[in-house]
């Protein structure tokens, strides 16, 4: 039963391409038009998805790359052989992809939607502009000896390469990847992930099988101008299909474009002045309806042979010890002269401490001091104004939160960030799939599990991180943290929030870290975690360094008190 549950998604769309292959040999004219329009659409929609659906990156920029691909088919389709013009049309389209995804995959929500809106528009003007002034016509004639059945066999044949291909990616590194993007993109960051170059990777391959999809319908006209090729209400249809059935899964889009394209068919044939506005309902209900659409009402994922495995196979795995501190003349993080300022506000002023291998240091302050932004500018998260950050007696100024992360830093946040939707498995298997040194399989998985038995959440390993306690939000995200192998951790205001036995728990544990050679830096304001744990403290107040010494020093200090206690109370 549990075999049969697992290869659902696989026997559905193994078994709706089936179907479709029969439509040819039924000698029906009707019945061959309505299969291109479902494979035409189910391609569209299922490589809108492996984009847009696992990184959240709305893009209506569909009609765009059809049009390129239909307009290359009637340029070159009669002077070019048929398989080179399909070749030169996948070529344009991921060229324009790659230079378009350069300059706007920086974006996110609506600044992207309407701008991959705008690219439609802009690229069907300049094709008008071209026909009208340079062509001297409005459209192009496109005359080519290919019938519905051949153009019906290709469309086929790449429905069939888009779901192998994206087989592959939601099984892989880069689908895991795209996952935790779609889901947070700084936690992507922060796991080592390349964020720009996944995004980009999978934004031409999605633009060159709806550039293909373009090319290959070419035919079927005889006649295309910009309005038909590049015609906006392409790109509406394919993101409403695609949400209909769940565009987060590979057979999401397939539940959707089927009764669409029948639907759409019927609205067509008996309320063709209703399109529109019939099309707009059907979006709202989608939204409002099924946000998650068909596929997320069905309980159908079930875990990959690699977790299964693992659990079958847990092995020994030694995490500890894995940092043991060395004898070295330069400490381990230095920071000289940071600052960072909002406008006029200057979060970080000319910050500067040092951090030695094996230490925990505390970096403390009152509320609004700078300590997070600190943190930020160390690990990644923030720019750096000026300022100089070695680790390791290496210069990691300025650099991607992902490159710094892969030079041995890790960090928590403020504000616990871990990704709900995925199992609490998932959560670490991200980290040590984009560390430096980088694990996948059933050995990832084994490693996944003795991460989770690291923090004591071994036993929640297949639950949704969205449905663990807060305390246990925090060990995921340290485990994560620790699953990078880092050595240095940056642990931001870790232990608040935990009731007196949570946070013995929590301080033990961080003890332990130390025990394994981890170095610590804590933003912290709980100060029996102070006292216990730090060897130092760099004391922060309005975004400048007031104090560092000892623990006892630091704490002791004059102007620390008064920084916490006010100028009267001092």
């Amino acid at each position: 039963m549990t075999a049969l549950r697992y290869n659902w998604s696989t026997l559905l769309i193994a078994g709706t391409l089936a179907l479709l292959a029969l439509v040819p040999f039924s000698g029906d004219g009707y019945h061959l038009s309505l299969g291109i329009g479902i494979l035409n659409y189910l391609v569209l929609a299922t490589a809108w998805a492996l984009f847009s659906g696992t990184t959240g990156y709305i893009s209506l920029a569909t009609s765009a790359f059809f049009g390129i691909g239909a307009y290359a088919a009637a340029a070159l389709g009669e002077v070019l052989p048929w398989p080179v013009v399909l070749l030169v049309a996948a070529l344009v389209g991921a060229a324009v992809a790659f230079i378009v995804g350069l300059s706007t995959l920086r974006l996110s929500g609506i600044y992207f939607v309407i701008f991959s809106f705008g690219l439609a528009e802009l690229i069907r003007q300049l094709v008008t502009w071209y026909e009208v002034n340079v062509a001297g016509s409005v459209g192009r004639y496109v005359f080519l000896d290919i019938s519905h059945t051949a153009i019906f066999w290709q469309l086929f044949a790449l429905a069939v390469a888009v779901f192998v291909i994206g087989f592959l990616i939601y099984r892989s590194r880069l689908g895991l990847a795209l996952r935790v993007i779609g889901e947070d993109e700084v936690v992507a960051q922060h796991c080592g992930i390349d964020t720009a170059r996944a995004k980009l990777m999978l934004f031409v391959l999605s633009a060159v099988f709806m550039t293909l999809t373009g090319a290959i319908m070419a035919p079927r006209w005889t006649y295309i101008d910009p309005a038909i090729a590049f015609n906006p209400l392409i790109s509406f249809q394919v993101v409403i299909m695609a949400l209909l059935g769940g565009a987060g899964l590979l057979y999401g889009p397939l539940l959707g474009v089927v009764p669409l394209v029948l639907l759409f068919d019927l609205i067509g044939a008996h309320f063709p002045n209703y399109f529109s506005i019939l099309l707009g309902l059907i979006f709202i209900v989608i939204v409002y309806g099924i946000p998650k659409g068909i596929a997320g009402l069905l309980p159908l994922e079930q875990q990959p042979a690699a977790v299964l495995a693992a659990k079958a196979d847990p092995g020994v795995l030694d995490i500890g010890h894995a940092n043991a501190p060395k004898a070295d003349s330069h400490p381990l993080l230095a920071v000289s002269g940071l600052s960072r300022a909002f406008g006029g506000l200057r979060a970080v002023d000319d910050l500067s401490f040092a951090v030695d291998r094996g230490a925990i240091v505390g970096l403390i302050g009152p509320n609004g001091s700078g300590k997070t932004s600190a943190l930020n500018l160390i690990s990644g998260l923030l720019k750096p104004d000026r300022g100089d950050v070695r680790f390791d007696g290496v210069p990691i100024f300025g650099l991607r939160a992902d490159r710094i992360v892969k030079s041995g830093i890790a960090r928590t946040f403020q504000l616990v960030r871990v990704i709900d939707d995925l199992s609490c498995a998932q959560n670490i298997l991200a980290a040590i799939a984009w560390r430096a040194q980088p694990q996948w399989g059933a050995a990832a998985w084994r490693e996944a599990l003795t991460w989770l038995d690291r923090v004591g959440l071994k036993e929640q390993a297949d639950l949704p991180a969205a449905k663990l306690t807060y305390i246990d939000r925090k060990r995921l995200e340290l485990a994560r943290a620790l699953a990078l192998q880092p050595q240095l951790l940056l642990l931001d205001e870790w232990l608040a929030g935990l009731n007196p036995t949570e946070l013995q728990s929590g301080i033990a544990l961080i003890a332990s870290l130390r025990r394994d050679g981890v170095t610590i830096v804590m933003v912290e304001h709980v100060m029996d975690a102070i006292r216990s744990l730090c060897d130092r403290c760099v004391v922060m107040n309005a975004g400048r360094k007031i104090a560092d010494g000892t623990t006892t020093e630091a704490l002791a200090s004059p102007e620390v008190i008064r920084a916490y206690l006010g100028e009267d109370d001092a």
